[in-house]
């Protein structure tokens, strides 16, 4: 059996996924599988590579951009490849964290309501502040920003419109801020994310030291429970497969979901796998769990 990992892309976040890519490789390697590692740079460059080298399975490692939003997906499940982590129309829905919201908000779920913006006239309606602005369809807290009046909120919106199309607007959380990890549909402990200085934008994911990880979040059993009762709704809601990360703010004990994450970072100091390890599944352990969610009978 071939495996292709399938990294790089040409999102914002192509660098996080060529290290997942680089370590999900190497576990596979570990674990005796026959895989090879594919850095693609755009998506005709990175469909027609799989198409021609036939793998039996792609391990997409892919952050956001083609590779998270349903369209690699729906390219893999039309040539009849199997891939790793959720299918083209759940990849779809929650990329797109309004559709999101939406299926939440039908299902009960704790989230914060939010306006769609797509040009700056968008905006007038939004009188109650401080609010929170982030792209529409981004990972990684890229182009993430904060507005405490009007002034603010046209200025911002006027330069991330023109740069991420699609934005919406929510009211500001304060509170904790948590990700459960989930694989098959199974919880994994609470992480609490407790940047050291500001929020946890990409400059405090990805750098050394700027932020503390709390395993398990240091909340009551009564709050963890409820929030693993939320996160099996939404992995069933939303049709998820494979491993996710559910990212939450907590605010006066009430988990409000901010978005789902279909292809968690997977670099050996990402998120998903330190909940893993907490709960004594190995790094390999884990990509092996991922692998096999995508295929039966492995």
């Amino acid at each position: 059996m071939s495996i292709l990992v399938v990294c790089g892309g040409n999102s914002s976040e192509r660098d996080v996924s060529i290290k997942s890519g680089s370590a999900i490789h190497q576990a596979l390697q570990n674990l005796k599988y026959d895989a090879q590692n594919f850095i693609c740079y755009n998506k005709k460059d990175c469909i027609e590579t799989i198409l021609d080298r036939k793998p039996d399975i792609v391990f997409i490692a892919l952050h956001g951009g083609f590779g998270e939003d349903g369209t690699l997906q729906a390219a893999l499940e039309m040539h009849n490849i199997k891939h790793t982590g959720s299918n083209s129309l759940s990849s779809k829905i929650c990329m797109n964290k309004f559709f999101t919201k939406a299926i939440l908000k039908e299902y009960h779920i704790p989230t914060k309501p939010a306006f769609l913006v797509k040009n700056i006239e968008d905006i007038e309606h939004i009188k109650s502040f401080p609010v929170c602005i982030k792209p529409n369809s981004e990972g990684s807290s890229i182009g993430v920003e904060f507005a405490y009046d009007n002034i603010q909120l046209e200025a911002k919106c006027i330069e991330l419109i023109k740069q991420f199309k699609e934005l919406i607007i929510e009211e500001k959380i304060t509170g904790i801020e948590a990700t459960l990890g989930m694989v098959d549909g199974e919880c994994l402990p609470l992480i609490e994310i407790a940047p050291k200085k500001g929020f946890y934008d990409y400059k405090n994911k990805y750098t050394k030291g700027a932020t503390e990880y709390i395993i398990p979040a240091r909340v009551n059993q009564s709050i963890i429970d409820e929030i693993n009762r939320i996160g099996k709704i939404i992995y069933k809601a939303l049709s998820c497969k494979g491993a996710i990360r559910i990212d939450m703010m907590l605010e006066k004990n009430i988990p409000y979901v901010l978005e789902v994450n279909t292809i968690p970072g997977m670099t050996l100091t990402s998120l998903l796998p330190n909940a893993a390890k907490n709960v004594n599944i190995s790094f390999e352990m884990l990509v092996e769990k991922i692998l096999k969610s995508a295929y039966e009978g492995l």
